[in-house]
């Protein structure tokens, strides 16, 4: 039998740089459709076991996609931990045959392992959250400066993008529901979800885009994804503060604001903070083991497809 060999694909706007493990495929092409199908046709030349690629801002989604559909393996790969793979193997330059290169090596060496197959709306549902996020955060920006504007003209027109902010938002919160009540799937993932005390429309929608795992892993797994696992410090004797670092920034910040809700309006959410206050705990602790418990109920409504029971309801039963 063929070797399996190990593919890893630099994305850029404009351009695909292509390198293999072992060695033996090295390959530019455009970012194009055209582009696209000329890789998909030299990669069938090939045993392939798996494809890897860098997370670009979205640049790497229509590859992916490509790359799915002809049949291919294929992740999208933290860059932070391809980064890292790069500085252990002493590879400090950074150009796109380069990264080609270590994204081939990475694939080889570590086999990351690959989502589950989107629905027919995942991707489209991400797009929608994503674009919300961003309209989100640029209402915040504009509240801000409403604060320290003293020109009646600058007043003027922070208030006239700020409603044309909130319509947008608005038009999308309906768009992101329709799709979801258009999808079987995502809809009764999001009626298990919403069940929860403490979980509204926005975390439902940001969990079921960008955390599709979600009822399909352990709970150490699922935490780690979130990055709300603690990772220990210690080395010797010595043993320093566990912290959580890495994972899915948008899902955690999500869960920040679902976990401060449900500590106030969940029950079960509620008397574990309150353990946790009793015993001294500082907030950011609280707050960061209540995200975590928080996913990790949802997670096991998820994998039993069962919606939300108060503690008292579920010991009864």
């Amino acid at each position: 039998m063929s070797e399996a060999w190990f593919v890893g694909v630099d994305v850029a706007k404009d351009s695909l740089a292509v390198a293999s493990a072992p060695a033996g495929l090295r390959l530019a092409v455009p970012n194009s459709p055209q582009g696209r199908r000329d890789l998909v046709k030299a990669l069938r030349q090939h045993p392939v076991a798996l494809v890897v690629l860098e997370a670009t801002g979205g640049y790497e989604r229509p590859v992916a996609l490509d790359l799915v559909d002809a049949g291919f393996t294929t992740v999208v790969a933290n860059p932070r931990q391809v980064r890292d793979f790069a500085r252990g193997l002493g590879e400090l330059a950074k150009t796109d045959p380069i990264d080609a290169a270590v994204l081939a090596r990475f694939a080889q060496v570590v086999q990351p392992k690959s989502r589950p197959a989107a629905g027919p709306h995942q991707a489209d549902l991400a797009e929608l959250v994503s674009r919300r996020r961003q309209l989100v955060a640029t209402l915040t920006q504009e509240s801000n400066r409403a604060a320290m504007a003293r020109h009646p003209d600058v007043r003027r027109s922070i208030r006239k993008v700020t409603r044309t902010l909130h319509r947008e938002i608005s038009q999308l919160d309906d768009a992101i529901a329709q799709l979801i009540r258009a999808d079987e799937t995502l809809s009764r993932k999001d009626d298990i979800l919403r069940s929860t005390p403490g979980v509204g429309p926005n975390t439902s929608a940001m969990l079921l885009s960008h955390l599709p795992e979600l009822g399909s892993l352990n709970r150490q797994q699922v935490a780690a994804l979130a990055g709300v696992a603690p990772w220990d410090v210690q080395s010797g004797r010595w043993s320093g503060t566990s912290s959580i670092w890495g994972g899915r920034a948008e899902v955690r910040s999500v869960l920040y604001m679902a976990a401060l809700t449900a500590r106030r309006s969940n029950p079960a959410i509620r008397a574990f903070a309150q353990r946790l206050e009793a015993q001294g705990k500082a907030f950011k602790i609280v707050i960061t083991a209540c995200m975590r418990k928080l996913l990790v109920i949802l997670n096991s409504m998820l994998r039993s497809n069962a919606q939300w029971q108060s503690p008292r309801v579920a010991k009864k039963s």
